[in-house]
């Protein structure tokens, strides 16, 4: 008993075996179950994508950029409902507030800031939202339909006057028709929403095609330059018809001078 335990008496291949007990294999399904249950405590910090902000609690020290944030959600992409939609109607309500009354060398400027501040403020706050192009962020929306407006821009004082309903529908507000100036708004915000939401060709690509800020509002961009392209159609044939209107009265306003002036030269006139 005395050799074993005697140091000299060792084997030497016992000299560097570990002093401690052999880890079971039920210690090591103990270990793994709580390394699972840690990850999946950090799975649910994470920003969940689609749900508010006050869901969206952080692990990795990920803090919402705020200026980036409400830039990039306008204040409407919070909504429970289609936030896109709200972002177009923001443009709208902007447009219809004053926006149309700057010129177009001014609204063009006013367009391409939003434009930067989106790009800025879309990949800013990708990280925090977990996902690209979050519903939430709808300053691309916003940049988009004021595109779709901008040949309306150039009308801005020009009496486009009304188009005609049927008798049945000719009541109230609408007794003298549709003003063309709100028919061609109306056409630019149904115009823009169907390309943004349907992307057709020209829009999935450029979707596709970049990434973080730009991606996010690429296709909007380009779905806001088809819209705009419907407007200028539609707003180039109530324009024409105005100008025809136009020469029609002034050609009888000269007819009417001719005839004035051959009256009051002739013998029996004035002169």
């Amino acid at each position: 008993m005395a050799g074993y335990l005697d140091p000299a008496s060792t084997p030497p291949s016992d000299v560097h075996e570990p002093c401690f007990p052999a880890r079971s294999r039920a210690s090591d399904r103990l270990l793994k179950a709580s390394d699972n249950v840690e990850k999946a405590e950090v799975s649910e910090l994470r920003p969940k994508p689609g749900g508010t902000p006050s869901e969206s609690r952080v692990a990795q020290a990920v803090e919402r950029p705020e200026l980036a944030f409400w830039v990039a959600t306008a204040g409407v992409g919070l909504g429970p409902w289609a936030p896109g939609t709200w972002g177009a109607l923001l443009a709208v309500a902007l447009f219809a507030a004053g926006l149309h009354r700057l010129g177009l060398p001014l609204y063009i400027l006013f367009v391409l800031t939003v434009i930067g501040l989106g790009i800025w403020a879309a990949g800013a706050v990708e990280s925090y939202f977990g996902q690209h192009d979050d519903g939430r962020i709808v300053i691309d929306e916003v940049a988009g339909q004021l595109i779709t407006l901008l040949p309306i821009v150039p009308l801005h004082g020009l009496a486009l006057g009304h188009l005609p309903l049927p008798a049945a529908l000719s009541v109230g507000p609408l007794e003298s028709g549709i003003d063309v100036w709100w028919l061609l708004v109306v056409t630019g915000f149904v115009a823009f929403r169907w390309f943004d939401i349907r992307k057709p060709g020209a829009v999935s690509w450029a979707e596709e095609r970049f990434e973080g800020g730009q991606g996010v509002m690429a296709d909007d961009v380009v779905a806001g330059l088809l819209g705009a392209t419907v407007v200028t159609l539609l707003a180039y044939v109530f324009v024409v018809s105005h100008l025809q209107e136009l020469v029609r009265d002034s050609g009888l306003l000269a007819s009417l001078m001719q005839s004035c002036a051959s009256w009051l030269s002739c013998p029996g006139g004035l002169v």
